[in-house]
């Protein structure tokens, strides 16, 4: 493999920051590339695996990213067995990130493991004072992701927490908890990203308000240059059309929270 395409990454920091979900704070060797929130790296674990990541912090002037992941399979097990001083290689990063609204307030709404590539947006929408809500949903409260982080950023009062369980705040999705916000608050704008059912119902439920949106979306990528199809959405490479797209253009996808794909291209129905 062509090495060049490589960054090279160097673990400082690992942590365990929810049920089956870690952390790697990741230090370039090297130059580092410039990151906009809800971009992604192709992480590549030689003879094992290559699979996205969207980082969950971006510190330009240390030239650090954060991963944070739930651990799924064969690739994302070996990353979260890397330790302190590993080396991790990563090429991109690729796709379009979140476009800034100058509208105000806004809402922003993470699912599951989907709250983490909306931190450096929290984070850049916070420091160009936008009035920012946040609403992070979770299984459980043992999985809810760096709500911690989100408090500090904002403020404890412009953070809702929801769990399916009723163990952490309010019981039920993030979905109803977006949708007693919403009920209070006239938002201007909302993003999103999480699992793929919730991003579709909370979408629905957007358009119905009239409230424009933008959702990060997770679909099979293998190039992560528009050129193999395999994260194809209705005719959109999500690689390089996203993977974060507006709310005029998923109202248009017939695929988005129907189908997803395998990684031999086969349509998979998505369960509700």
């Amino acid at each position: 493999m062509d090495m060049s395409y490589y960054v090279r990454f160097k673990v400082a920091s690992k942590e365990c920051v929810a049920r089956n979900t870690y952390s790697l704070r990741l230090k370039c060797l090297g130059f580092a590339p410039r990151v906009k929130p809800g971009q992604f790296f192709m992480v590549w674990l030689p003879s094992i695996d290559e699979f996205p990541l969207s980082p969950s912090s971006i510190d330009e002037s240390k030239g650090e990213v954060r991963l944070t992941f739930v651990v799924r399979g064969d690739g994302t097990r070996a990353l979260a067995s890397r330790a302190v001083g590993d080396m991790i290689f990563m090429r991109g990063p690729y796709g379009n990130g979140f476009r800034f609204t100058s509208k105000s307030p806004i809402l922003i709404v993470g699912g599951g493991v989907g709250t983490a590539p909306l931190i450096p947006l929290v984070k850049q929408l916070s420091e160009s004072r936008r009035d920012v809500y946040v609403v992070v949903g979770a299984k459980s409260s043992s999985d809810l992701v760096h709500t911690d982080e989100l408090s500090r950023l904002l403020g404890e009062e412009k953070v809702t927490v929801a769990t399916d369980d009723g163990t952490a705040g309010v019981k039920g999705t993030s979905v109803d908890a977006s949708r007693l916000l919403l009920e209070k608050i006239r938002f201007s704008y909302v993003y999103a990203c999480g699992p793929e059912p919730m991003l579709f119902k909370l979408h629905r439920l957007l358009l119905k308000l009239g409230i424009p949106h933008q959702m990060l979306l997770e679909r099979y990528v293998k190039c992560a240059l528009g050129v193999c199809g395999s994260c194809l959405i209705d005719g959109f490479r999500l690689c390089s059309d996203g993977p974060v797209f507006s709310s005029s253009r998923l109202k248009r996808m017939k695929e988005f929270g129907t189908f997803s794909r395998t990684s031999s291209g086969e349509r998979l129905p998505i369960n509700p």
